[in-house]
């Protein structure tokens, strides 16, 4: 059964574009169909997009390419697949969205658990203490050989564990972000071997290299 748009007001609409490819209205229709009830489904949405392009260096059965952009309040989600066609491509990226958003709102349930456990922890720990002040609360960590492509990329900080997530919600293996602890821009990537890496500068080298310059 596939899902049917709503007719909420004030409903975000999905931006649908066509790229290298020959813009139709029953592809236009079906993209809005089967993606617009998945999209609210994430919540706080405020942008939703969807390109559908041609790759002409690619296979026949993954020529058409769809990549569907999902954007709410802190949080940016993309998903991306191809197929022979463009009712195949869509269904796949359908897929990946719902799966993806899934697990944000299982990862975000359990960080709010966590949180709602510390919190507890921490007015018990004051009781006991007899301290009356107020506390501060912790904040859980939320081509070829040539350039053919530069994107903009905002750095706001970041927790690790954020920037994680965030690296999974738009299906990269790595996420440069502004590390909200150190202040440093950092490179959180996935392993090969399993697991996650993290990239941060030596800022004690750069510091001591800067010095002697000077």
């Amino acid at each position: 059964m596939q899902d049917a748009p709503t007719n909420e007001p004030n409903a975000i609409e999905i931006e649908v574009t066509f790229r290298n490819f020959g813009s139709t209205p029953q592809a236009k229709e079906y993209a809005l169909k089967r993606l617009d009830r998945v999209a609210r489904s994430l919540p706080n949405l405020t942008t939703a997009s969807v390109e559908i392009r041609f790759d002409r260096n690619a296979p026949e059965d993954s020529a058409v390419v769809v990549q569907a952009t999902l954007a709410a309040k802190g949080t940016l989600l993309r998903a991306e697949d191809s197929g022979i066609n463009t009712t195949a491509a869509i269904d796949r990226v359908h897929d990946i969205l719902s799966r993806r958003i899934r697990d944000w709102k299982g990862r975000k349930h359990a960080s709010r658990r966590r949180d709602s456990a510390r919190h507890k922890d921490a007015l018990e720990a004051q009781a006991a203490a007899g301290d009356d002040g107020a506390t501060e609360s912790s904040v859980e960590p939320e081509e070829a050989d040539s350039i053919v492509r530069m994107k903009i990329h905002e750095t706001k900080p970041l927790f690790v564990e954020d920037a994680v997530e965030q690296m999974n919600l738009v299906g990269h293996d790595f996420y440069f972000f502004l590390n909200a602890e150190t202040e440093r821009h950092c490179v959180v990537y996935r392993r090969k071997a399993g697991g996650y890496g993290l990239i941060q500068p030596n800022v004690e080298k750069m510091e001591r290299s800067h010095g002697e310059g000077a």
